[in-house]
């Protein structure tokens, strides 16, 4: 008799599980996608072109809400603590959010088991920029400068422990060279400040400046990659421009859920994801601002953010050291 009960509880259980994936999302519920930056910068650009897409798909609205703060801290604590039933997810930025559990003086609220991966978006390489008024025309003019007067030429980035100030780090590591680290809540104002010459130089994601390249405010000195953006083809790497020992760095964006969200659900987001990265519109809006569209399943997602854990510790280090 006892046996039977636990069989038929058990079946019920399963059953529910299933109406859950099968009735997901919720009819006329919105699902609510967090960019834990601020307006204006790539990843919020790049979330705002690809939910209109999810939400045809999906069929209940997918709105946008920006949570900036603490270098993605907030937003990602947010959709950490949330519930986990696919209506509230964030646009998880590397190796920005890996800095917040990774660095432990943070005492982070959540961890990297906190959230579960959906699905690799795209990549943002990024850029070493300069007003096109500045006196640096090369890489080669900027690092010497910055030797000449260690310290004294501000280096804009995104946020403390974002992906910019790593790659600020980069420079200085492979070059030799020390800035007066400036951290902002985000690429637009990172971007703004440059633009009104409060700072000397920026590090950038391609897609937040190209636009300014090409009207001509802004000079791409150099792109921190393995090969040249398609975008800036006169655009020199790193290497190219002289500076072989400067890690390459950039963004990889994509989409996440509170942890404990059913795999169904997951993959049901997830093929949605892939299916809007197909849309003709989408590739050719992605390629103008830069960015390389990367679509990763929830599993291989999983392991590429584990490797990205693996190899930015030691960067994470040094910005903390930077900053105390």
């Amino acid at each position: 008799m006892k046996r039977a009960v636990l069989l038929t509880l058990a079946g019920l259980f399963a059953l529910t599980g299933s109406l859950s994936a099968e009735t997901f999302p919720q009819k006329g519920r919105p699902i609510t996608m967090i960019v834990p930056s601020t307006a204006g910068g790539g990843t919020d650009t790049a979330a705002r072109l690809i939910a209109p897409l999810m939400e045809k798909d999906l069929g209940v609205p997918v709105e946008i809400v920006n949570k900036p703060g603490a270098s993605m801290q907030i937003g990602l604590s947010y959709v950490a603590a949330a519930k986990p039933d696919g209506h509230t997810l964030i646009w998880s930025v590397l190796p920005t959010a890996a800095s917040v559990y990774l660095d432990t003086e943070r005492k982070s609220p959540f961890q990297r088991n906190s959230l579960a991966p959906i699905g690799m978006y795209y990549g943002a390489p990024f850029g070493i920029v300069v007003l096109a008024s500045s006196p640096y025309k090369t890489l080669k003019d900027l690092v010497e400068a910055a030797k000449a007067t260690p310290g004294k030429l501000k280096g804009g980035t995104s946020g403390f422990m974002a992906t910019g100030h790593f790659a600020l780090l980069a420079l200085e590591q492979g070059t030799g060279t020390k800035f007066a680290t400036v951290n902002f809540q985000g690429g637009g104002p990172q971007l703004t400040a440059l633009l009104g010459g409060h700072t000397d130089m920026s590090v950038n994601s391609i897609g937040e400046v190209v636009t300014h390249h090409k009207a001509g405010t802004v000079r791409v000195l150099a792109v921190m990659g393995d090969k040249r953006a398609e975008l800036l083809p006169d655009v020199p790497t790193t290497a190219e421009a002289g500076f072989p020992n400067v890690e390459p760095i950039g963004s990889d964006i994509g989409l996440s859920a509170p942890a404990g969200t059913s795999p169904e659900i997951i993959n049901r987001l997830s093929e949605s994801l892939k299916k809007g990265m197909q849309d003709p519109a989408l590739k050719d809006r992605m390629i103008e601002v830069g960015n390389t569209l990367t679509y990763l399943d929830p599993k291989d997602y999983a392991v590429f953010w584990d490797k990205v854990d693996a190899r930015f510790k030691p960067l994470i280090e040094a910005a903390r050291k930077q900053g105390q």
